[in-house]
């Protein structure tokens, strides 16, 4: 007896067929299959791509895995979020649109591993390569950046 399958759709209309028990991992699918048990389709959300959509099930189908001790999970887990860069200085965006995909999903395994690869990769930098590394632009007048810097010396001292 196989088991049963759903088909998730990114939002940009790419299907994913998983099976249902790697789906449950996931609270917010969880609660789209108990309150539509006889609809197989799935659209996830407008926000995820096939992309990130696949990643996600790459990380849900590891978990899944009955046979793959914990251990081996954890060290799976730090080669997942090894993402390829080509500029070192900035945070790969598909890392964002995971912790984001893994929010909107609700699935707390993997929005811990990604938080803590932000977390990892910021530790020991100071204010301006942070700002450096994240992909948004500021949106503050040089005189409101001088005043946050006065007000707040104790972030941006070495």
């Amino acid at each position: 007896m196989s088991a049963k399958t759903i088909t998730l759709k990114s939002c940009d209309e790419q299907m994913f067929v998983i099976e249902e028990a790697t789906a449950l991992q996931s609270k917010t699918l969880e609660h789209m299959i108990a309150d539509n048990p006889s609809d197989e389709n799935i659209p996830v959300t407008t926000t995820i791509t096939a992309n990130v959509l696949a990643k996600v099930i790459e990380y849900l189908n590891k978990h899944a895995e009955v046979e793959t001790s914990d251990e081996d999970k954890k060290i799976w887990d730090a080669q997942f979020v090894n993402l390829d860069n080509a500029n070192q200085n900035i945070l790969p965006p598909i890392l964002f649109d995971m912790i984001q995909a893994a929010k909107v999903l609700e699935i707390k395994g993997l929005s811990y591993l990604t938080v803590q690869k932000v977390a990892d990769w910021i530790k020991g930098k100071t204010p301006d390569e942070i700002i450096e590394m994240f992909p948004v632009k500021n949106q503050l007048t040089p005189d409101e950046e001088e005043w946050i810097r006065r007000e707040n010396q104790w972030a941006f001292q070495d």
